[in-house]
C-alpha cells in the first residue's frame, strides 16, 4: 500500500510532464497555418504532442492518510494551470487582434501576456517549449517593425531553449529549426555577424533535410536558406555558397505561389555567380529570370521594384561585356522606374539611386551627355546621405561617386571635384578591404582619379600609386572577370604616362601589352571599344621612336581611325580621338618624313580644336598640339605663316594656362620653342628673350625630381645658347653648358633623349671653345656629337642637325690641329646631312653653308678648283633657298661675296646683288623702327653689312660698271628711309588704272607704318590684343600682297624696285651730283649729270684709313676740348686733307671737263665714314688759291632717290609762306641759350607771316601740330644726337620728358612744308655705326616732306644764331613776297656763313652749317 501523500505527489510529477490536451498557443498556430503560403522567410511554429494513457504505476493501490495535504498540493496546482490558460488566451486574442488591425500596442500585449503565461509555465512543464517558441515568434515580428535588437537577441534565446526542450525526432523539430534560421538571419542584417549567418544556415538546412520534397514548409525554408547563403556570399565570395543557393532557386523557381520573388532572387544571384565565373551563359539566364520576375510582379507588386533593380543590374553587366548599348539603355529606364517605386524613406532608395547613377555615368562614358553625368554625381550624392559612416555599402557609393566626379573634373578642371575625387576614392578602399567583393572595382577607380591628380600636381609619386591599385585591381579581376577590360585600358594608360616621364621602355611594352588584351575584350562593333583602342594607339607612338619600328606607328593610326569613325561630329570624346590621331600622324611624320601625315595630323587638330572652344578644359591641349604641329610644318616648308599660328595658339593656351595650371610647364616650353624658332627666322630679340624667360620660369615648376625637368633645362639651354651669341656673354654660355649637364645627368646611357642633350652639349661647348680656345671643350664637342650620332639610325629625323653639329666640331678641331682627315670626315657628314635636307627643308641652308666652309678650307689646302666651285655653288644654294631662314641665306650670301671676291669673282656681281637684296628683306622684316637699324649691323657675317654697299660699288666700278655702281648704292644706303618710304608712295598714276588695289596698297602701307613707327599693340578684327610679331607678320603679308599684284599690272613691273639709271641720274636736274664710295678695295668719285653719261673719278689715297683718321681729328677739335685756336688748326689741317684725298680732283674735273661756273649749284652724297666729314667746306686752305666754298654751291643728300622726292612737284610760293618758329631759350634740364630772343628778333626783321612758339608754348604737341600748318620753320633750342639709337635724337623743347624726337617727326607727313633751319646742335649728325643710313634730325625732315634743310653738324654756338638768321632771311627774302624760293636756301645759307666769317668766328663754327636738299 501506498503512502496517499507520496502517491500525491507522484501523480503530481506526472502531471506536470504529462498535462492532458489542451488548446495550442496561437501564436505558433495561425503562423503554422500560413507557412505554405508566406512571401518571404517564414516563422514557424512546431504542434504539441498528442494525448496518451496513464502509465501504469499510476494505477497503483495507495494509502488514504494525507488526504488533506494532497488536496491542497493538487490546489495550489489548478491555480497555477489556470493562471497559464488565462494568459495564453489573453495572448491569443492579442495576437488575433494585432493580425486584424496591425496595431503595435496589440502585439505589446500579447508578448506580455506571453511572458506571464510562461512565468506560470516552470521549467519540466509540458508545454514551457510551445510557450517559449510562441513568444520568440512574437519578438521576432515586433523586431522586424522596430529593429529593436534586444527583441531579437531575446527572441533567439526563447527559440534555443525551445528547441533544447525537444527531442531530435520531434515531429515539429522542422519548425523551430526554421524559426530560428530565419531569426539568425534577422539579427545578421542588423549586426553583420557572420557568426549568426553561419549558424542560420546550419539550422536551416538542418530544417530542411526534416522536409522533403512535398512537404508544405520545404518552400519556406528554401526561401530563408537561399537568402541566407546569399548573404554570406556577399561577406566571403565563397562560390559554394551562391552555387547552392541558386540550386535552392531552381527548385522554387518551379512551383513556388510567390515565384516571382524567386525569379528576381534568381536573377540576382546568377549576376553575382557571373562575376565570380565570367560566364555569359550566367547573365544571359539573369536577364532571361529577371525580365520573368517583372512579369510576375506587375504594376503595385510589392517585389516589383526589387525585380527592376536585378535586371538593371544584369542588363549593365552584359552591356560592360558585350557593349550592346541598348543593354544600357534598358538597365537606366527600369532604374529609374525603380527609384519611382522607392521614395524617401524606402530602405533600398540607396541602392537604387547608386545602381542609377552608375548606368548614366556609363552612358555619359559612351555618348558624351553632361546631363547624365550631372544627374548621376547628384544621385550618388543623395545615396551618400543614405549611407552614413558605418553603413555597409557606404564603400560602394564613395567609389561611384569617386569616378563620377573625376569625369566632371576632366570636363570642367574644378579642383575641388579632384580633391574630392580622390579623398572619396581612398575612404572606399578603407572600407573594402582585401577580401571585399567591391575591392577590385574600388581599386580600379582610385587608379582613375590619381592618374588625374597626377596632371594637377605632376607628382610621380601619384602615377606611382596609382599604378599599384590598378596592377591589385587587375590581380583580382581573372579572366572573364567584367572588370578586367577597364583595368588593363586604366593600366595602359597610366603605364604609358610613366614612359612619357621616365623614359622607361618596359613600360611602354607594357602598357602595349595591357591595351592589346583589352582591346580583345572589346570586340568590333562593342561601344567601348574606342576606349582601348585610344590608349593603345597612344603607346605605340613612342615604342615606335624608341626601337624604329615603323610597322607600330602604322598600328597607332590605325587604332585612332577607327574610333574615329564610331564618333561622328558631336560626340565629346570626337575631339579626343583627333587629338590622339594626330599625335600618332605627327609620330609616323616624325619617323618617316611623308609630309601628308603632317597634314593630316594638322587638320585632325584644327577640327578638334573646332570642338572644343573657348572655355573647353582641354582646349589649352590641343592649341599646344596644334602648335607643335605647325612648328614641325614650318621646320619643313620654312612657311613662316605656320611658325606665326603657332606662336598665337601657344599664347592662346599659355592665357589659359594660368599659374598654378598643372599643363603651365609643357605649354611654356612648347611656346618657348616656338618663340626660338622665330627668333632665327626673324631675328627678332624680343622673341629670344620672350623664350629665355618662359624656360626659365618652367624650370621652376619642374624642380629637381621632376621628370621633365631634363627637356627643360634643354630648351633653356638651347636659348641661352643663342642670347650668348647675340650679347657674347660667355656667363651665359656657362650657364647652358652646365643646364646641359644636369640634363645628360638625368638621361642615362639608353634614355630616349639622351641624343638630343648630347647634340645640345656638343653645341654650347664648341661655342666655348670658340671663345676661351679651351681645346679640352672642342675634344668634348666632338665626342658628345659621336655618341649622339651613334644614338641616332641612319633614317632617323634629328641625325641631319647631329651630323651638322658634328662636322662644325670636326672642322674647329682640323683648322686647330691641321689634321686633314677631321676635314675630310666633315665634308663627309656634311654631304650625308644635305641628303637628308632635300631642297625644300629648312635647314637645308645651314648644311650648304657647312659644306662650303669645309671645301673652301680643302680648296686653301689643295688648291683643287673642283672643291671651289662646289664651294661657291654651295653658297650660292643656300643663299636662294627661299624656305630658310632669311638669317642663314644672308650668312650664305655673305660667304658667297667673300670667298669670290677673295678667290673667284665670276660670280662676284651677282653674290653682291643677292646680298644686298636679302639684306634689304631682313630689314624689311623688321617690326619697329629700331629693330630696322639695328639688323643693318654686322653679326658675325663674312663680310661687313656696314660697308657692303660701297664694296659692291667698288667691284661695279672695277668692271666699268658705273651704272650698276650707282644702283647698288642707291639699293643698300638709307635703307630704313628708303622703306619707311615705300608705305607712304603716292598711287595717283594707280589711281586711274585700278582705285580698289590703290587704295588697298594705301591701306595696307598706313597699318605698316604706323605699327612700325607707334611700337603699339596690334589687334584683330574681333578688337582682342594679339601677338605683336604675328600681327606685324600678318600685316606684312598683306602689303607683299598688294605690291605684287601691282606689279603684275602694265607699266609697274618694276613698282618699289631699285630705280634705273636713267631715273636716278634725273636728280642732277640742278647740278651735278657727286658720290663719294669710300671701300676698302678701292676709292672713287662718280659725277652724276642729268643728261649725261656718269663720270668716275678714282681717289686713291681716300682710303677707310686715311678717311677715318680725319673723322677722328676732327671729332677731337670740334668736341669742346681744345682752345679755338689749336681747334682751328686741326680742323684747317682736316679740311686740307679732305681737299686733297677727296676734293680736289673732283673740283679738277667739274672745272675743266664739265666747265662748270664758279658759283654754280653741287651736290654731295658721301658714304660711310665720310659722312662726318665737312667737304663742302674743303680746300688747300693756302694764299692765292680758292677753297670749295670760293667755288661752288655745295648742299647734301642722302640719296639721288631723297633728291629726286624733294624735287618733284615742287611748285615756288606765289605769296609769302607761313614761317613758324619754335624756339625755346631755357628748356627744363637744359643750359639757357640767352641769344635765341635775339634770333627771334632778328627774323622778325627779315620776314613776314611769322607764328611764334616759345616758352610755355613750345611743347612737343604745339610744334607738331604748327609744322601741319606751315611751309617754312625755324627751329631754335638744343638739340641733342643719340650715339646709337639715332632715331631718338631729339630737339630740347619745354618739357624734358617730352622732347621732339626724330621718330616722332618721321610718324607725321607734313605735305606743306617747303623750307627748316635747324638752328640746334647736332641737328644734321648722324650715328658713327650706320653712317650710310644718314638718320638725324635734318633727314627726319627732309622724309616727312620738305624739301630744302639747314642744319649742324656738331654743336652750335649759340651767338651765332642771331647773325646766321639775319644773314639767312635777308638773301631768302631779298626780292620781295612774290618770289620767295626755298631753292635759295643754299645760297641763303653760303650768305650766312659768309657774314660769320666776316666776324671771324672760329672756323669750327661757321663749317658747322650744312644744307640738305634742293
Amino acid at each position: 500500500m501506498c503512502n496517499l501523500v507520496s502517491f500525491g505527489k507522484h501523480i503530481l510529477q506526472k502531471f506536470r510532464s504529462r498535462t492532458p490536451h489542451r488548446p495550442r498557443p496561437d501564436v505558433a498556430q495561425s503562423v503554422r497555418n500560413s507557412e505554405a503560403t508566406a512571401p518571404q522567410i517564414s516563422i514557424q511554429g512546431s504542434n504539441a504532442p498528442s494525448r496518451q494513457s496513464l502509465p501504469a504505476e499510476l494505477e497503483e493501490p495507495f494509502e488514504i492518510e494525507g488526504f488533506t495535504e494532497l488536496i491542497e498540493i493538487f490546489s495550489l496546482e489548478y491555480q497555477s494551470e489556470r493562471s497559464f490558460q488565462r494568459a495564453l488566451l489573453d495572448a491569443r486574442r492579442a495576437w488575433e487582434q494585432w493580425q486584424d488591425y496591425m496595431e503595435d500596442r496589440d502585439l505589446d500585449s500579447c508578448i506580455a501576456s506571453y511572458k506571464a503565461a510562461l512565468h506560470c509555465c516552470p521549467t519540466g512543464h509540458l508545454d514551457r517549449a510551445e510557450a517559449l517558441h510562441s513568444l520568440a515568434i512574437a519578438l521576432h515580428k515586433r523586431t522586424q517593425r522596430t529593429g529593436d535588437l534586444v527583441d531579437i537577441n531575446e527572441s533567439i534565446d526563447y527559440y534555443r531553449e525551445s528547441l533544447s526542450l525537444r527531442q531530435d525526432d520531434h515531429p515539429n523539430q522542422d519548425y523551430i529549426l526554421n524559426d530560428l534560421s530565419s531569426a539568425l538571419s534577422s539579427r545578421y542584417e542588423q549586426t553583420s555577424d557572420i557568426a549568426d549567418l553561419t549558424e542560420s544556415i546550419i539550422h536551416g538546412r538542418e530544417a530542411l533535410s526534416l522536409r522533403p520534397v512535398g512537404h508544405v514548409g520545404r518552400g519556406a525554408t528554401l526561401s530563408n536558406l537561399l537568402i541566407a547563403l546569399g548573404c554570406r556570399y556577399k561577406q566571403t565570395c565563397d562560390i559554394t555558397d551562391i552555387d547552392e543557393s541558386i540550386g535552392y532557386g531552381l527548385e522554387l523557381s518551379v512551383c513556388h505561389p510567390h515565384r516571382g520573388f524567386i525569379l528576381n532572387y534568381l536573377s540576382g544571384a546568377l549576376s553575382s555567380r557571373y562575376k565570380e565565373t565570367g560566364d555569359i551563359a550566367d547573365i544571359t539566364e539573369s536577364i532571361g529570370y529577371g525580365r520573368e520576375a517583372i512579369s510576375a510582379c506587375p504594376d503595385g507588386h510589392p517585389q516589383r521594384a526589387m525585380s527592376l533593380s536585378n535586371l538593371s543590374v544584369a542588363l549593365d553587366i552584359r552591356y560592360k561585356h558585350m557593349g550592346d548599348s541598348m543593354d544600357l539603355i534598358e538597365s537606366i529606364n527600369h532604374d529609374r522606374e525603380a527609384l519611382s517605386l522607392r521614395p524617401v524613406g524606402h530602405p533600398d532608395r540607396a541602392l537604387t539611386l547608386t545602381n542609377l547613377g552608375a548606368g548614366l555615368h556609363s552612358r555619359y562614358n559612351q555618348a558624351g551627355d553632361l546631363s547624365d553625368l550631372t544627374e548621376s554625381i547628384n544621385l550618388c550624392l543623395e545615396a551618400l546621405c543614405l549611407r552614413p559612416v558605418g553603413h555597409p555599402d557606404r564603400g560602394i557609393t564613395l567609389s561611384d561617386l569617386s569616378v563620377a566626379l573625376d569625369s566632371q573634373y576632366n570636363q570642367t578642371e574644378d579642383i575641388a571635384d579632384l580633391i574630392e575625387s580622390v579623398g572619396h576614392g581612398r575612404e572606399a578602399l578603407l572600407l573594402h578591404p582585401v577580401g571585399h567583393p567591391a575591392r577590385d572595382r574600388t581599386l580600379s577607380n582610385l587608379s582613375t582619379t590619381l592618374y588625374s591628380h597626377y596632371k594637377h600636381t605632376e607628382d610621380i609619386a601619384d602615377i606611382t600609386e596609382s599604378i599599384g591599385y590598378g596592377r591589385e585591381a587587375l590581380s583580382v579581376c581573372s579572366d572573364g572577370h567584367p572588370y578586367r577590360g577597364v583595368v588593363l585600358n586604366n593600366l595602359s594608360v597610366i603605364l604609358y604616362l610613366r614612359y612619357s616621364l621616365t623614359g622607361d621602355i618596359a613600360d611602354v611594352i607594357e602598357s602595349i601589352d595591357y591595351g592589346r588584351e583589352a582591346l580583345s575584350l572589346h570586340p568590333v562593333g562593342h561601344p567601348n571599344r574606342g576606349v582601348p583602342l585610344n590608349a593603345l594607339s597612344l603607346a605605340l607612338n613612342p615604342r615606335s621612336n624608341k626601337t624604329g619600328d615603323f610597322s607600330d606607328p602604322n598600328e597607332s593610326i590605325d587604332c585612332s581611325r577607327e574610333p574615329l569613325s564610331l564618333r561622328r561630329i558631336g560626340h565629346p570624346e570626337r575631339a579626343a580621338i583627333l587629338n590622339n590621331l594626330a599625335l600618332a600622324l605627327d609620330s609616323r611624320y616624325k619617323q618617316m618624313g611623308d609630309i601628308t601625315d603632317l597634314i593630316e595630323s594638322i587638320n585632325h587638330d584644327r577640327e578638334a580644336l573646332s570642338l572644343r572652344p573657348v572655355g573647353h578644359p582641354d582646349r589649352a591641349l590641343t592649341l599646344t598640339n596644334l602648335g607643335a604641329e605647325l612648328h614641325s610644318r614650318y621646320d619643313r616648308t620654312g612657311d613662316v605663316n605656320d611658325l606665326t599660328e603657332s606662336v598665337n595658339h601657344g599664347r592662346e593656351a599659355l592665357s589659359l594656362g594660368a599659374v598654378g595650371h598643372p599643363q603651365r610647364a609643357a605649354i611654356l616650353n612648347n611656346l618657348s620653342r616656338a618663340l626660338d624658332s622665330r627668333y632665327r627666322q626673324t631675328g627678332d630679340i624680343t622673341d629670344l628673350i620672350e623664350s629665355i624667360n618662359q624656360d626659365r620660369e618652367a624650370l621652376s615648376l619642374r624642380p629637381v625630381g621632376h621628370p621633365q625637368r631634363a627637356t627643360t633645362l634643354g630648351n633653356l639651354s638651347h636659348a641661352l645658347n643663342s642670347w650668348y651669341r647675340e650679347t657674347g656673354n660667355i656667363t651665359d654660355l656657362i650657364e647652358s653648358i652646365n643646364h646641359d649637364r644636369e640634363a645628360l645627368s638625368l638621361r642615362p646611357v639608353g634614355h630616349p633623349d639622351r641624343a638630343l642633350t648630347l647634340t645640345n652639349m656638343a653645341i654650347a661647348l664648341n661655342l666655348r671653345y670658340d671663345q676661351l680656345g679651351d681645346f679640352g671643350d672642342l675634344i668634348d664637342s666632338v665626342d658628345h656629337s659621336q655618341e649622339a650620332l651613334s644614338l641616332r639610325s641612319v633614317d632617323h629625323p634629328q641625325r641631319a642637325g647631329i651630323l651638322n653639329n658634328l662636322s662644325i666640331a670636326l672642322d674647329s678641331r682640323y683648322k686647330k690641329t691641321g689634321d686633314v682627315t677631321d676635314l675630310i670626315e666633315s665634308i663627309k657628314h656634311d654631304r650625308e646631312a644635305l641628303l637628308l635636307r632635300p631642297v625644300g627643308h629648312p635647314d637645308r641652308a645651314i648644311t650648304l653653308i657647312n659644306l662650303g666652309v669645309g671645301l673652301r678650307s680643302r680648296y686653301r689646302q689643295t688648291g683643287d678648283n673642283i672643291d671651289l666651285a662646289e664651294c661657291i655653288a654651295s653658297f650660292k644654294d643656300a643663299a636662294a633657298h627661299a624656305l630658310s631662314p632669311l638669317s642663314l641665306r644672308l650668312t650664305a650670301a655673305s660667304c658667297w661675296v667673300f670667298t669670290t671676291r677673295t678667290h673667284d669673282s665670276a660670280s662676284l656681281s651677282e653674290a653682291y646683288s643677292v646680298l644686298l637684296a636679302l639684306l634689304d628683306r631682313s630689314v624689311l622684316l623688321a617690326r619697329s623702327i629700331h629693330d630696322r637699324h639695328t639688323r643693318l649691323k654686322s653679326d658675325g657675317l663674312e663680310v661687313r653689312l656696314e660697308t657692303i654697299a660701297v664694296d659692291a660699288a667698288s667691284w661695279a666700278i672695277h668692271t666699268h660698271d658705273l651704272e650698276g655702281a650707282v644702283q647698288l648704292l642707291e639699293q643698300g644706303r638709307s635703307i630704313v628711309f628708303n622703306q619707311l618710304g615705300y608705305y607712304r608712295t603716292p598711287m595717283e598714276d594707280l589711281d586711274a588704272i585700278n582705285k580698289t588695289l590703290a587704295d588697298r596698297f594705301r591701306a595696307a602701307g598706313a597699318a605698316m607704318d604706323t605699327f612700325m613707327l607707334s611700337n603699339q599693340a596690334a589687334k584683330n578684327e574681333e578688337g582682342r590684343v594679339e601677338d605683336s610679331v604675328a600681327m606685324y607678320h600678318k600685316l606684312a603679308g598683306q602689303w607683299d600682297q598688294a605690291v605684287e599684284e601691282i606689279r603684275q599690272i602694265e607699266g609697274f613691273e618694276s613698282f618699289l624696285r631699285v630705280s634705273p639709271f636713267l631715273t636716278l641720274r634725273n636728280a642732277a636736274a640742278s647740278g651735278p651730283v657727286i658720290i663719294v664710295n669710300i671701300s676698302q678695295y678701292r676709292s672713287d668719285a662718280i659725277i652724276i649729270q642729268a643728261d649725261a653719261k656718269p663720270l668716275s673719278i678714282p681717289l686713291p689715297d681716300a682710303t677707310p684709313s686715311t678717311v677715318g683718321t680725319s673723322v677722328l681729328n676732327l671729332s677731337q677739335a670740334v668736341g669742346g676740348y681744345l682752345e679755338d685756336d689749336k681747334s682751328d688748326q686741326i680742323i684747317k689741317s682736316v679740311c686740307q686733307d679732305i681737299w686733297h684725298i677727296i676734293s680736289e680732283p673732283i673740283v679738277l674735273l667739274l672745272v675743266n671737263t664739265l666747265k662748270l661756273a664758279t658759283g654754280s649749284h653741287i651736290w654731295w652724297v658721301l658714304t660711310v665714314a665720310a659722312c662726318s666729314l665737312p667737304i663742302h667746306a674743303s680746300g688747300p686752305y693756302v694764299a692765292g688759291q680758292k677753297n670749295l666754298p670760293d667755288r661752288f654751291v655745295s648742299s647734301y643728300a642722302l640719296s639721288l632717290s631723297s633728291l629726286t622726292r624733294a624735287r618733284t612737284g615742287y611748285v615756288p610760293a606765289i605769296s609769302r609762306p607761313r614761317l613758324l618758329i619754335a624756339a625755346q631759350t631755357k628748356a627744363e634740364g637744359e643750359t639757357e641759350l640767352p641769344n635765341v630772343n635775339e634770333e627771334i628778333r632778328a627774323i622778325y626783321r627779315q620776314a613776314e607771316n611769322v607764328t611764334v612758339l616759345e616758352g610755355n608754348q613750345c611743347t612737343k604737341d604745339a610744334v607738331l601740330s604748327g609744322l601741319k600748318d606751315t611751309e617754312w620753320v625755324h627751329l631754335a633750342c638744343h638739340g641733342h644726337r643719340h650715339r646709337t639709337e639715332p632715331f631718338k635724337s631729339y630737339f630740347s623743347l619745354r618739357d624734358r620728358n617730352a622732347p621732339l624726337t626724330v621718330l616722332d617727326i618721321i610718324s607725321n607727313g607734313l605735305p606743306n612744308g617747303q623750307l627748316a633751319v635747324l638752328s640746334a646742335c647736332h641737328s644734321a649728325a648722324g650715328d658713327k655705326t650706320t653712317p650710310d643710313e644718314g638718320i638725324h634730325l635734318a633727314a627726319g625732315i627732309l622724309f616727312v616732306g620738305f624739301r630744302s634743310v639747314v642744319g649742324t653738324m656738331w654743336a652750335m654756338d649759340d651767338r651765332d644764331g642771331p647773325v646766321m638768321a639775319e644773314a639767312f632771311y635777308k638773301h631768302m627774302f631779298r626780292n620781295g613776297p612774290s618770289k620767295i624760293d626755298c631753292r635759295d636756301a643754299a645760297k641763303a645759307l653760303v650768305m650766312g656763313v659768309r657774314e660769320l666769317r666776316k666776324r671771324k668766328v672760329p672756323m669750327e663754327r661757321w663749317i658747322n652749317f650744312v644744307h640738305y636738299g634742293i
